[in-house]
């Protein structure tokens, strides 16, 4: 998947972000409101960069697998001109405390709950996700609908990839088992072959995704078998406007 985080993609996801904003409660940051800073979550801390002080709900970024807050640096200067927005480094990574074993996809759920809270930022919030994020996003709404005001889902992973993708073949069913074990794949959120995706979001769902294959997959023939389940995928997001950046 290619980076929504790049600069030449912000502008679609800025007006998509508008769009949910711009109809929703007015509210107000935090009276504790602090920028960049590290918050003390249960017995961790996490790091968080929170800007701008417009009216309305908060923008919230979620990184897709292995990146830090800062690979959203350039969207959060962005947002912030018109909406609050804060970004987060899950635990494990950049400046949030380290740990010895990775969280699983509902442990990374509500330690960006407990963040949250802990540093007051108020509701509604605006989840905006790229990658395995979406995972994360999707799992937020589903336990606290009432906190949640819309949703951005960029290139976003998908409960049944996995599943979708080892249908094609014997040899992309071998290739995935390889690299993303079985239960790695379920701590992270990916539903076994047995399971289907149930979705109950009734809010403001904006779904990105690339429309031109990334250069570092184009010469490998399983990957464009891939590329096309992933555009599928992308569809299985309703209620949704479907919109795709280069």
């Amino acid at each position: 998947m290619s980076n929504i985080f790049n600069m030449g993609r912000i502008a679609s996801l800025l007006l998509m972000a508008f769009l949910l904003t711009a109809g929703a409660r007015s509210q107000l940051i935090s009276p504790h409101y602090q920028a960049a800073h590290l918050v003390e979550v249960g017995t961790r801390e996490m790091f968080l960069n929170c800007t701008g002080k417009a009216p309305g709900p908060t923008v919230i970024l979620e990184a897709g697998t292995g990146d830090t807050s800062a690979v959203s640096s350039a969207v959060q200067t962005e947002v912030e001109k018109f909406a609050n927005v804060c970004s987060y480094d899950r635990l494990g990574l950049g400046r949030s405390d380290q740990l010895a074993v990775a969280h699983t996809a509902d442990e990374i759920v509500a330690d960006l709950h407990g963040l949250l809270h802990a540093a007051s930022i108020r509701e509604p919030y605006v989840l905006v996700a790229h990658s395995i994020g979406g995972i994360y996003t999707r799992k937020y709404a589903d336990l606290y609908p009432a906190e949640v005001a819309g949703v951005v889902l960029v290139d976003s992973a998908h409960e049944e990839q996995f599943t979708r993708v080892a249908q094609i073949s014997p040899d992309w069913a071998k290739r995935i088992s390889s690299q993303f074990p079985v239960d790695e794949q379920r701590s992270q959120g990916f539903l076994p072959g047995n399971e289907r995706l149930a979705r109950h979001f009734d809010k403001p769902l904006v779904v990105i995704e690339h429309g031109k294959m990334p250069s570092s997959a184009a010469s490998d023939p399983m990957a464009k078998q891939s590329e096309a389940v992933f555009h599928v995928l992308q569809k299985d997001h309703p209620p949704a406007i479907v919109g795709r950046h280069p």
